[in-house]
Formats: C-alpha cells, sequence, structure tokens
C-alpha cells in the first residue's frame, strides 16, 4: 500500500477516560520495574542546559516483552520521493505490550526525577524539547525482547542499505521519549551510529564494531483513540522541503525511515496539546557485517 500526497490518517477522536487514568495505569505497571544506572554520563537539555545523566539497564523485563512470535502484518509506504525511504507498519506491538514499553520509561523518569537531560546526545537548544529515559535490555534480557521483535517485520525492512546487508539483531539502544502538553522535536534528521548493546556482564556498552543505524524505527506507545493522545504526529518531508506527511500516532505502530545518511529523511515531533502525555521509543535498525567474529 501507499500514502499519497496526504497525512496518513484522519485525526483520532480522543477517548474520554482522562489523562490520569491513562497516566495512573502506566505507573502502576512501571511500579514493578526495576531498571538500575548502566553507564553514568552527561547530557543535554532541552534549551541548552548541561548535566549529570546515565543510560540504564532493565534486568528483568516486564512479561509482556516477552514476546511471541508475530509476522502477520503488512507495510504502508510513505511517499516522499523517489529520494526517501520511509514507511509504516501498524500493529508491530499489541496494547499490552506498548504500555509495557512505556512503562519501562516512566520506570526510569520516576528515579531521574522527570529529567529532559538526554544521555550521550547534544541537541542545538530548543530542538528537543521532552523527557528523556534512555536504557539498554541486559544482556540476558535483549534477546528474549528485541529478538523477537526484530522478527516481526525483518521480512518486510530493506535487506541491504548501501551496500550493507541487514544486521541479524536490533542495535539494543532504547531511547525513549516522554512528551507532556507543549514538548515537541523540531525540525532535524538523525545521525549515523555504531550498533551496541550491553556487554556479556550487564555493566556497561559494547559498540559493534562494523556495525551501523540504517534506519531509525519510531514506536508509537499510545494514541488518541485508545488513551486520549491529542496532538504528536511525526512530520517526514521530502527532500527540497516542498511537501510534507504527517503520520498519526496509533498504538503499536512502528514507522521505519533513513537515517545517518545523505538521503536521511528529515522530520519532526509535532507538540501534544492535550493533557494525555506522548510515550515512544526509538530503536535502530543496523546493517553491516560485525568485525573480528
Amino acid at each position: 500500500a501507499t500514502a499519497a500526497n496526504m497525512q496518513v490518517h484522519v485525526h483520532p477522536t480522543a477517548v474520554v477516560n482522562g489523562a490520569g487514568a491513562y497516566q495512573s495505569h502506566i505507573a502502576s505497571l512501571a511500579a514493578s520495574i526495576l531498571p538500575r544506572v548502566l553507564v553514568p554520563s552527561q547530557g543535554s537539555g532541552n534549551y541548552g542546559e548541561t548535566g549529570s545523566s546515565a543510560f540504564y539497564t532493565i534486568d528483568e523485563l516486564p512479561s509482556a516483552l516477552l514476546l511471541p512470535q508475530q509476522t502477520e502484518l503488512e507495510r504502508t509506504d510513505i511517499d516522499l520521493g523517489h529520494d526517501r525511504l520511509a514507511f509504516y507498519i501498524d500493529d508491530v506491538l499489541s496494547s499490552t505490550e506498548a504500555d509495557a514499553l512505556a512503562a519501562c520509561a516512566e520506570s526510569i523518569l520516576e528515579i531521574n526525577g522527570h529529567s529532559r537531560l538526554a544521555p550521550g546526545i547534544n541537541t542545538p537548544p530548543g530542538m528537543r524539547v521532552n523527557m528523556a529515559a534512555h536504557w539498554y535490555p541486559s544482556h540476558a534480557a535483549a534477546p528474549t525482547f528485541l529478538g523477537p521483535l526484530l522478527e516481526r517485520f525483518r521480512h518486510l525492512v530493506p535487506q541491504s542499505l548501501d551496500g550493507l546487508p541487514l544486521y541479524p539483531a536490533l542495535s539494543q539502544k532504547v531511547a525513549q521519549f516522554k512528551y507532556a502538553t507543549g514538548d515537541r522535536f523540531n525540525r532535524h534528521v538523525d545521525g549515523l551510529f555504531p550498533g551496541q548493546g550491553c556487554n556479556e556482564a550487564s555493566d556497561g556498552i559494547d559498540a559493534w564494531d562494523g556495525v551501523q543505524s540504517g534506519m531509525s524505527v519510531l514506536f508509537y506507545l499510545n494514541d488518541g483513540q485508545t488513551d486520549g493522545l491529542i496532538g504528536g504526529e511525526t512530520r517526514l518531508w521530502t527532500a527540497d522541503g516542498s511537501r510534507f506527511v504527517d503520520v498519526i500516532p496509533r498504538k503499536g505502530r512502528a514507522l521505519f525511515f533513513r537515517r545517518g545518511s545523505v538521503d536521511a529523511v528529515l522530520h519532526a515531533g509535532l507538540p501534544v496539546s492535550g493533557e494525555v502525555p506522548k510515550y515512544m521509543a526509538l530503536i535502530n535498525l543496523a546493517y553491516g557485517e560485525l568485525k573480528g567474529t
């Protein structure tokens, strides 16, 4: 299927259960998750401030994230012109799985004071305006979560990019963001990062030599129809900036687009306008071959 020169979906009608009920549900799930600091780091904030931050790890993931196999999915391409690759896949995560992943972010935000400092990245003042929780599943937990997750859509993504083969594992950094009312992520392209994950002892981060990020995968963890989210669309531009497509958050949807290359997709996270916060997760689709193996 192809999404042509228009918004991908009409705006969903917000449910009436209110911000409080949804946020209480996520908080209750987060209470049983026990993240710990993996690597301390300096972080950059929303308006140029810097300070102490950290990457976290979660040793025991919520049972909902011990993912079963699921391959009955379809890809919908987004028309940004011949030189910009973007598409989405609906129902990659179930509602229960999406809530569990949102709760992982909330458990970290409870520890870091709902910090707006993002570890290990440096964005210009005013570009990123949201809360950040960046973490890696432990070495033991990663295969039970990220392995089955990749298998759900592996057959629907490019099998090679720029001459590099699809790597048989997702990069393990889970960059999660929570957007309160008015929060946004202004226009930018995502850069090139190495594939990476927890080391075997789960006390540090290993970079995967020869493996790099090829596509960003944004997972929408809540929406208007189910949870009352208003706003928070992802806007994608054509190469010349003359046209854009807005992708509406839909719970369980994964949005894919090129990053770290000359044909990286310019995009933005539009402001959240209601009381329900937006939760999302960014995981990189990796390409290359691990050196030294």
